[in-house]
């Protein structure tokens, strides 16, 4: 219930309790007010002017299927075969890779995650309704190219669809890390699993319009689209957008490799050239980044004399 009093009260209107259990037909008071209660519990922030009343704060576009869809080039609507959009999961991810069935492309997105995770086993925090929270789903036979490479190739694409919104100093922390004034805007969760072929799920993560966090929740420094751009940009457009170019980036990836994303990965490389320093398990490693092997896309470090590669999954990285 709660979703469908979010849905009434997302235009950012005063909303009185009266006008809302007729038209939701609740039975009592008490139902509207655990509706509520369950928004406030999930973040959602309320301005109330007077007793029973309702108000958010803003306005809040929530995601909605046919708006992604309408937004799809006709190639890519003909191609994608599930579209699948949930108020809260624990992990998209999770979710995804749990579904048994091998129906691909499959895209599914959640207003927010209980669960959600990013590299090395890190959470990933994003309010409800303020960003994107989205995982695709492709399956190969085969593969025979690297897959670093394709998380290498998928990290470059959504930078890339950052650029076409307009979003500038937008770079690359490797291996998926997106930065924008050393500040975290998105990253990226690719996850694989073989049984007759290879099925990869890749979770996509991207701060677009998030209410005030406190330090305690999320240690390191972050910003959203909205700062960054400077006015709103839709969500359902985005999310169109996203899977429009990594629905593409899927299929030329196998044919080609990294060919056709190594220009734009030395462009938006933030640690070329830089000293950098690297954890790998209990091991510390220092030393000059120098971009990445064109082939699997693993970090070419220059440690003293030796020039060393590093793959992802393996270390972390720290500017």
């Amino acid at each position: 219930m709660y979703y469908q009093v979010l849905r009434i009260l997302a235009d950012g209107q005063i909303h009185s309790a009266k006008q809302l259990i007729n038209q939701l037909a609740l039975s009592s008071i008490a139902e509207l007010e655990l509706a509520i209660s369950t928004l406030f519990d999930l973040g959602i922030k309320f301005y109330s002017p007077r007793a029973d009343t309702y108000q958010l704060i803003s306005t809040l576009e929530l995601l909605d299927r046919s708006c992604i869809l309408a937004a799809l080039p006709v190639n890519n609507q003909q191609r994608l075969a599930l579209l699948e959009i949930h108020s809260v999961l624990d992990s998209t991810n999770q979710y995804v890779l749990a579904q048994q069935h091998q129906v691909v492309p499959y895209v599914c997105l959640a207003e927010y995650q209980t669960a959600g995770r990013g590299r090395q086993g890190r959470q990933w925090i994003s309010p409800y309704g303020s960003g994107l929270c989205l995982s695709i789903k492709q399956y190969y036979e085969t593969i025979n190219k690297s897959l670093t490479g394709l998380n290498i190739a998928l990290a470059v694409t959504v930078v890339r669809v950052l650029s076409l919104i307009g979003a500038t100093e937008v770079g690359l922390k490797w291996p998926n890390d997106i930065l924008w004034r050393g500040h975290k805007l998105a990253g990226l969760l690719l996850e694989t699993r073989y049984k007759k072929g290879c099925e990869i799920v890749i979770g996509i993560g991207i701060n677009v319009k998030s209410p005030p966090i406190s330090k305690n929740t999320i240690t390191q420094p972050w910003v959203d689209l909205y700062t960054i751009l400077g006015q709103p940009i839709s969500r359902n457009v985005l999310a169109a957008m996203l899977i429009d170019h990594c629905l593409q980036t899927l299929i030329i990836y196998p044919q080609v490799g990294l060919t056709a994303f190594l220009d734009d990965w030395h462009n938006f490389d933030l640690s070329y050239g830089q000293t950098v320093t690297l954890s790998k398990q209990a091991e510390v490693i220092t030393g000059t980044a120098w971009g990445i092997d064109d082939e699997e896309g693993s970090l070419l470090l220059q440690v003293g004399n030796e020039k060393r590669r590093f793959v992802c999954g393996e270390v972390s990285l720290r500017l």
